[in-house]
């Protein structure tokens, strides 16, 4: 991305030792996230829901980067693992699929391409997939 660039997001950099700082419990070893700056909050948000979930589920974060950047690769990488029970597994791999459609990344296989979700529209988000999520189990 060159300096004059018309991109309103800004440029992407390695948060991977400040989410390590912040959460290293729900970081696999060697986990890797480069984002921007908007794209690093969203990102906060949505893990401190999945933080919320409880102690049990068993979340690590494996990877979650922007290519944009990169003169070798174009689109996004996000990978996770969890193991909780069927609620929390599906809980948590619909939090986080949302969160990949939300996250202004490129790619084929996202819906809105570019598209990113305020802050002040995950609480609501999430109170939406959680009555989803709870219907599903029957709870």
């Amino acid at each position: 991305m060159i300096a004059n660039d018309n991109n309103p997001r800004g440029r992407t950099r390695d948060y991977t030792w400040s989410l390590e700082f912040l959460v290293h419990y729900l970081m696999a070893p060697g986990c890797r996230v480069v984002l921007d700056e908007r794209q690093f909050e969203v990102l906060k948000a949505y893990l401190a829901h999945i933080d919320a979930i409880g102690e049990h589920t068993n979340f690590q974060l494996e990877m979650c980067v922007d290519y944009r950047d990169s003169t070798t690769s174009a689109g996004y990488s996000v990978a996770w693992d969890n193991d909780g029970d069927p609620f929390e597994d599906d809980l948590i791999g619909t939090i986080m699929e949302q969160m990949v459609q939300s996250l202004g990344f490129t790619g084929g296989s996202i819906i809105s391409e570019g598209y990113m979700i305020d802050l002040a529209d995950i609480d609501q988000q999430i109170a939406e997939i959680r009555k989803r999520v709870a219907a599903r189990h029957n709870m």
